[in-house]
């Protein structure tokens, strides 16, 4: 059976426009002071396209990222061995994967943009986001609640405070796998030692 798609944009070409209008208006005249219907107007879609991908204003500079962890999900739901080599391993793909967007430009261009509390607000949704993946991952490998919170909740954090690492390191100079082991090695023994990045 054939289907057809109706005419409009394309929906990644929507989405994309959507970013792309959000972050020139963040650098033109701030976060605060820009509204959905600013952006929906520059992108030149709706209003009611804009909430077919976005539930929030801040979601606009995460939807790579958020795109990374629904990936992460589905990988760790998979299952392949030792619950936690996998969630570090998976960790390293998440970070092969996730190339230089707007959450990059978010964290780099934090203070042109005026986005302060919002930005650390939306990356800590993000921290939790990532935690409760790996540690239900890690009760489903049968590691206790409590076990599986803390790790969850470190590698987390190491996975947050690479990407902002790099985002001020700047991307094009650093790459987002190799920053992610600077972080993980900060961990000490609950990360095995590393295999290579993949590419």
């Amino acid at each position: 059976m054939t289907t057809t798609r109706g005419a409009g944009r394309p929906r990644a070409a929507s989405r994309a426009l959507l970013e792309e209008a959000a972050c020139e208006l963040f650098l033109e005249q701030g976060y605060a002071a820009t509204s959905v219907a600013e952006v929906t107007m520059r992108a030149g879609v709706s209003r009611s396209t804009f909430f077919n991908y976005f539930d929030t204003k801040s979601d606009l500079l995460w939807s790579a990222f958020d795109e990374q962890v629904v990936a992460l999900a589905a990988r760790l739901v998979a299952g392949n061995g030792d619950a936690a080599a996998a969630a570090v391993r998976e960790l390293r793909v998440f970070a092969a994967d996730l190339g230089p967007d707007s959450v990059a430009l978010a964290f780099s261009q934090e203070a042109a943009m005026g986005l302060g509390e919002d930005l650390r607000l939306a990356a800590v949704r993000r921290l939790a986001d990532v935690r409760d993946v790996v540690a239900s991952s890690l009760r489903a490998g049968g590691a206790g609640a409590l076990a599986a919170e803390v790790t969850g909740a470190a590698l987390a954090g190491a996975l947050l405070a690479a990407v902002r690492s790099w985002s001020l390191r700047g991307p094009g100079r650093v790459a987002l796998p190799d920053v992610l082991e600077e972080a993980l090695s900060a961990l000490g023994p609950l990360v095995r030692p590393a295999s290579p990045a993949p590419r």
